[in-house]
């Protein structure tokens, strides 16, 4: 059914959880498009003068899910910016005025895109051309204002078919079992029971950097690399925070004890050669962004180079990007790293501390989306009860947004009510002011928040 809807519609939403084939209908759209319009899935066939466009246009909001997507249909994929060839300060030169080329256009991990892309990548789109939009909706919403991929759900204005059946539990794969039970708003009775790839260590907050140094240890020892196992927390601050962590598994992976490499001070953080780092801007002149993952691979200080400068080289999947000392505010320290930054990947190993001291931030998103990055292994760690608490959370912010209303009104003529706080777009800025909700975005904040 997902297929013959994909392939039927100029629009389509494909949603589900891990594990549901969303991967596997992806392949199989793209495979039947091909032979139904008579094309070639070979990009090589493209390259020669007067060859029509490679018809398949596959992106993703950010490096490492681009690179899965490539991985799991064996076709090119790039992020939305390169796609759009965003250069920085002069905005994407692909608009209205220079549309995309292509016949069928499939975007993956829309979840984490935002307003501002969205129509950044919609007016590129030419008229003719199909759009695919492959996400999960259950997944905590983009960083940037809006939410996109729920709207076009909640609008029922686009052809959509949602996966609910696990395929890949058939390989005995608990995580996927635990995510979709987490998601049902359930915590399974066997949550801390040993499983043969997942398990919970019980400790609080102040034994959450000790017991993830054995962890990480172990798993050491078994071949495993700062690569392969990625520890993940929903705050910064604390001593089970991302910050705290970072310092420690830093001398973990990579101590400088018994071997001497080369090391930068910038502030209060100190970068090694070795060191797993991950990218904090878009540098679009230089092929990474936000949310890429790197390795720090030579430091050349000032009196060994003719700019006089200190330089951190640093290789993002084969890319390598020089950083001087001042640019270093664009990159931290990745061997432990936010929930919202995971998004888009996979990991062989997730590390996840669940303690009652990231109350503010737990919900059943946030763990949701933490649990369904691990791709072999999960290790969960902390308390019980808050894993329990983050689960029964599900009160998310809700977003002002008009999206869905307004597609509603322009395809299907209805006069749509209006919310407290939304009004239309004719409406006059007087009226706005005096029809606002006056505590917009201030649910579940309260002062504590700011102490």
């Amino acid at each position: 059914e997902a297929i013959q809807t994909g392939l039927q519609s100029p629009m389509f939403i494909l949603t589900g959880g891990p594990g549901t084939g969303k991967t596997t209908v992806i392949k199989g759209i793209v495979e039947l498009y091909a032979e139904l319009h008579g094309v070639s899935m070979d990009i090589n066939d493209y390259k020669k003068e007067g060859s029509d466009p490679f018809p398949f246009v596959l992106a993703a909001p950010t490096g490492r899910a681009a690179k899965r997507m490539a991985e799991s249909t064996g076709l090119p994929a790039v992020t939305i910016h390169r796609l759009l060839g965003w250069n920085g300060s002069e905005g994407f030169s692909h608009d209205e005025d220079n549309q995309l080329d292509g016949r069928i256009v499939i975007i993956d991990e829309v979840s984490m895109v935002d307003t501002w892309l969205a129509h950044q990548l919609f007016k590129a789109l030419p008229e003719n051309v199909q759009v695919i939009l492959v996400g999960d909706e259950d997944q905590l919403p983009s960083v940037g204002p809006g939410q996109v991929l729920k709207d076009l759900l909640a609008s029922n204005c686009v052809p959509t078919v949602s996966l609910e059946h696990i395929y890949r539990q058939a390989d005995g794969s608990s995580i996927i079992e635990l995510a979709h039970e987490i998601k049902k708003g359930r915590l399974p009775d066997d949550v801390t029971k040993q499983q043969e790839d997942r398990s919970f260590i019980r400790c609080q907050t102040n034994q959450i950097p000790q017991v993830i140094e054995k962890v990480v240890a172990n798993a050491r020892t078994k071949g495993f690399t700062s690569k392969d196992i990625q520890v993940l927390a929903p705050m910064y601050r604390g001593p089970a925070g991302i910050d705290a962590l970072n310092k420690m598994l830093q001398e973990v992976f990579n101590s400088n004890a018994n071997e001497k490499r080369r090391e930068i001070k910038f502030g209060d953080v100190i970068y090694r050669t070795g060191d797993k780092v991950l990218q904090l801007v878009n540098q679009p002149e230089e092929g990474v962004f936000n949310g890429d993952m790197g390795e720090i691979v030579s430091i050349l200080f000032a009196k060994e180079n003719t700019d006089s400068v200190d330089k951190v080289i640093i290789s993002f999947e084969g890319i390598e990007v020089t950083y001087t000392k001042q640019d270093l505010n664009q990159i931290t320290h990745a061997y432990c790293c936010s929930i919202h930054k995971s998004q888009g990947s996979e990991f062989p190993i997730v590390i996840l501390p669940v303690v009652k001291s990231y109350y503010r931030m737990l919900r059943r998103n946030l763990l949701y989306t933490a649990i369904t990055r691990s791709k072999n292994f999960l290790i969960l760690c902390g308390e019980e009860d808050a894993f329990r608490l983050g689960i029964e959370r599900n009160d998310e912010m809700r977003r002002k947004t008009t999206l869905r209303e307004k597609l509603r009104e322009i395809l299907s003529e209805e006069e749509i009510p209006v919310e407290k706080g939304e009004v239309h777009q004719e409406a006059s800025y007087l009226d706005i002011l005096m029809h606002a909700d006056p505590m917009i975005g201030m649910e579940n904040v309260t002062p504590y928040d700011f102490m």
